[in-house]
C-alpha cells in the first residue's frame, strides 16, 4: 500500500511539473482550414467555441438593430414628452395656487383701467387743444410752422387724436415748451421728435428746427368735435391760432 502511495505522489508531482500548452495562433488558423462542412462534431473545440461566440454576437447585433433601437427612440422620445408635460404641470400648479392673487390683480387692473377711460374727456375740442399749444409756445418764444390736425385712430377702448407741431426756436425755448405741453390740463403725449440745424454755424446761437409728434385721447364713447363744428371752422381756428401765434413773435 505505501508503494502504491508514493507511485501515486510521483506521478501527481509530474503532472503538476508539466508545463502549460501554450495558445499557437498558426494552429488555431489551421484548424479552420480543415474542418469538415459535414460533421460538425469533429471541430476542434476552439473553433466551436469561436463559431458559437460569432452567432451569439450576430443575433445580439440584430436584436439591438432591430427591435431594441426603435424602443431606445420611442423611450427618447417618452422621456422629452414627460419633461415637457411636467414643465406644463409645473406652470398650471402655479397658477391654480395663484388663481386667488391672478383674480383680484385683474379686478384691480379693471378698476384702475375704467378710471383712466373715466378721466378721458367726452369731446375731442381740438380748437382748445390748439389754442393751448399756441399760448405754451409764445410762452416758450418759439415760432410755430405748422400746427397739423391728422386724422383719428381708432383703437379699442379710446380714440387717438395726432397732432404734428413743426416751429423754430432753441434747445432751451424747446426745453421749456415741451414742459409746458406736460402741464396742460389735457392728457398729450409725445413721440416722434426731430431736431434739426437748417445753418450750422459758430457765429451766433443756431435757430433749430423741431418737428413734434403728438397725441391726444378722448372717451370712445364721445361724438366726434366734427359734429359739433364744422371741419372748415376747426381748420380755421387752427389757422387763426397759428398766424396769431406767429404775429406775436
Amino acid at each position: 500500500m505505501k508503494l502504491i502511495r508514493k507511485k501515486s505522489l510521483i506521478k501527481t508531482k509530474k503532472t503538476a511539473l508539466k508545463p502549460k500548452k501554450q495558445f499557437d495562433l498558426q494552429e488555431f488558423r489551421r484548424s479552420f482550414e480543415s474542418l469538415d462542412s459535414e460533421n460538425y462534431g469533429s471541430w476542434p473545440l476552439p473553433v466551436k467555441v469561436t463559431v458559437i461566440g460569432l452567432i451569439i454576437t450576430f443575433i445580439a447585433a440584430l436584436a439591438w438593430a432591430l427591435p431594441i433601437s426603435s424602443k431606445i427612440d420611442e423611450i427618447k422620445a417618452a422621456e422629452s414628452q414627460q419633461t415637457t408635460l411636467l414643465d406644463s404641470y409645473r406652470e398650471k400648479e402655479s397658477r391654480a395656487r395663484h388663481l386667488t392673487a391672478y383674480q383680484e390683480q385683474v379686478v384691480q387692473m379693471e378698476t384702475e383701467f375704467n378710471t383712466l377711460l373715466d378721466q378721458l374727456p367726452k369731446d375731442t375740442r381740438v380748437s382748445e387743444l390748439v389754442e393751448g399749444i399756441n399760448m405754451t409756445g409764445v410762452g416758450s418764444n418759439i415760432r410755430f410752422q405748422d400746427i397739423s390736425v391728422e386724422p383719428e385712430i381708432e383703437n379699442e377702448f379710446f380714440i387717438e387724436q395726432p397732432i404734428r407741431i413743426a416751429a423754430l426756436g432753441e434747445y432751451h425755448q424747446f426745453g421749456s415748451f415741451i414742459s409746458g405741453l406736460a402741464a396742460l390740463p389735457r392728457i398729450i403725449t409725445m413721440h416722434d421728435f426731430e431736431v434739426s440745424n437748417p445753418q450750422p454755424t459758430l457765429d451766433v446761437l443756431p435757430e433749430l428746427n423741431l418737428v413734434l409728434q403728438t397725441k391726444t385721447y378722448r372717451s370712445k364713447e364721445a361724438t366726434p368735435e366734427g359734429e359739433e363744428a364744422t371741419p372748415t371752422d376747426g381748420a380755421a381756428a387752427t389757422t387763426a391760432a397759428t398766424t396769431d401765434t406767429a404775429g406775436a413773435n
